[in-house]
């Protein structure tokens, strides 16, 4: 059944189609129809089986003809998503969703989120940016998919995005060798940066990138990790000679302590200026040292090393923080 939103959809379709002088408008119209009537992202195969359930029979090319039109005169939107195939959803003009799609079923939520949609304006503001449009998505694993899942794969099976704990190494001691000379070993947590054609997969682990093969990677088995906390690439935990405190600020740190950003405050200018030296959240910062009258201080981030009076410090939190014993 048609909702009055739909009902003027179909009335601005006959103005626009009809004054535009697009030609099959009947056969254009009952897809228009039909789509209306979809309350889901279609490609256009799901589209055209649609059509047949409502024993209309069109030819897939003349679909997709018409829902490009749609898209061309505000009617419909495309969302491409990964490497899948191109979905069309209803677009209603005035208002604005995004998009929550898991990596494992495909689901996708829509969602809107005021508050999330004032910043995002604020902050192209803070960057002199007149935002014209935007779109969101965020990749990730649904509920139904989470209370499903094992604990431990292999990192042949897990997916792009994913922050992972390596478990242990199957398979014989020539791959375990081999794995130890890259540099990982059990108890690293890692982060897959991309998963490629053949089974190929990019992975990092603090600041360093691996690339392992589809037969390597079936023998790395992993954990997933909710709340594990990383450090140069291992747990924090079991940093030898190091204890870790919660959070303070970076104007309040000690020389030679080590952090995570946790939130950049400040507004304006000064946010900008922070931002845009790469002091972003969930970055690793070292204070290295103070001036002579502590002011500023010299921290080391990204590998550069940056000088910070400790008013702009004082806007920066650090979690995660690490110090020796005996300071």
């Amino acid at each position: 059944m048609m909702n009055i939103r739909h009902e003027q959809e179909i009335k601005q379709f006959r103005d626009l189609f009809t004054g535009e002088g697009v030609d099959e408008f009947e056969n254009r119209f009952k897809i228009l129809e039909v789509f209306l009537r979809i309350e889901q992202h279609v490609t256009i195969e799901e589209l055209v089986d649609h059509l047949r359930q409502d024993k209309i029979s069109m030819e897939p090319d003349f679909v997709k003809e018409t829902m490009e039109l749609l898209c061309e005169f505000g009617f419909a939107s495309k969302l491409k998503l990964n490497n899948g195939p191109v979905r069309y959803e209803h677009r209603h003009i005035g208002l604005h969703h995004d998009h929550m799609i898991c990596t494992k079923c495909g689901k996708i939520i829509e969602f809107r989120d005021e508050a999330l949609e004032k910043q995002q304006v604020q902050l192209a503001a803070a960057y002199g940016f007149h935002m014209l449009q935007h779109k969101m998505m965020i990749y990730g694993i649904c509920s139904d998919c989470l209370k499903k899942r094992e604990l431990i794969i292999s990192l042949a099976r897990a997916k792009q995005g994913e922050h992972l704990k390596i478990e242990s190494f199957a398979g014989g001691r020539k791959a375990q060798i081999r794995l130890a000379s890259m540099g990982l070993r059990p108890g690293d947590i890692i982060d897959v940066v991309s998963t490629q054609g053949g089974g190929q997969s990019v992975i990092a682990s603090g600041e360093k990138r691996f690339v392992i093969g589809q037969g390597l990677s079936r023998k790395v088995m992993v954990k997933y990790t909710e709340d594990s906390q990383s450090f140069g690439g291992h747990d924090i935990d079991d940093c030898a000679g190091v204890k870790p405190v919660k959070s303070m600020l970076l104007s309040e740190m000690k020389q030679g302590q080590e952090g995570i950003i946790a939130r950049v405050g400040g507004h304006g200018v000064l946010r900008r200026r922070l931002l845009e030296m790469g002091i972003n959240r969930g970055t690793k910062v070292h204070v290295e040292k103070y001036a002579p009258l502590k002011d500023p201080l010299e921290i080391i981030i990204k590998g550069y090393h940056v000088s910070l009076r400790v008013e702009e410090a004082s806007h920066i939190t650090i979690e995660n923080i690490v110090r020796e014993n005996n300071s």
